[in-house]
């Protein structure tokens, strides 16, 4: 028997993974320092590899923010659709949806350093593509509120504004507890009180 048919061939990483590597080094050290090579190396490819699926660095951030912001608004739209008429368990949804999302695990914090971060190095076509992206989040959050004034839940007198507010929280209050090492769901029972408290101010 020969050693081609002992050892079983070993698989090239496909896009998917390359892009994961490539996007966890950018998370590390962001865009502008992360290299290609070391981007290639990550992955366990050559360069070349690297190119063969990506034409350029931009090309790999788009395409990353592109399917990441699509992935998340599909998993919000759906998790609120089971979550009732109720203003309150609506935004709670909300809140847990996005902040679980940015740190579920090590590489989903990575990820969320590269989409709230590094999508301004995109061209401003494509960054005012995902910009929209980041707009439908907003704007779920501002439906919410004002469903919830119009049933006198809520007490928001600017949708708009509370709706930043409550994006801050999900999105760079939910990380820095994070970074200091809170666990999601404990990260999540923080920030759901706030935000509920910024509604009802």
């Amino acid at each position: 028997m020969s050693w081609a048919e002992d050892t079983p061939p070993r698989q090239r990483p496909g896009k998917v993974a390359i892009m994961r590597a490539a996007v966890a080094v950018i998370g590390e050290v962001g865009y502008d320092a992360a290299s290609v090579r070391d981007m290639a190396a990550r992955a366990g490819v050559s360069v070349a590899a690297l190119y063969y699926h990506f034409p350029s660095k931009s090309d790999l951030l788009r395409e990353f923010l592109d399917e990441a912001w699509e992935v998340a608004l599909a998993r919000i739209e759906r998790r609120m659709r089971l979550a009732g008429d109720d203003p309150f368990a609506q935004l709670d949804v909300l809140v847990a949806t996005i902040i679980a999302g940015n740190i579920h695990d090590d590489f989903a914090k990575l990820a969320s350093n590269v989409a709230l971060r590094d999508y301004q190095r995109l061209d401003p076509p494509e960054r005012a593509a995902i910009a929209t992206k980041h707009k439908r989040v907003r704007a779920m959050i501002e439906k919410v509120l004002i469903g919830g004034v119009e049933q006198a839940a809520f007490t928001v007198e600017d949708p708009a504004v509370t709706a930043g507010a409550i994006l801050t929280l999900t999105n760079y209050f939910a990380k820095s507890l994070s970074v200091k090492g809170l666990v999601k769901d404990d990260v999540i029972a923080i920030i759901q009180p706030m935000a509920r408290a910024l509604a009802t101010i």
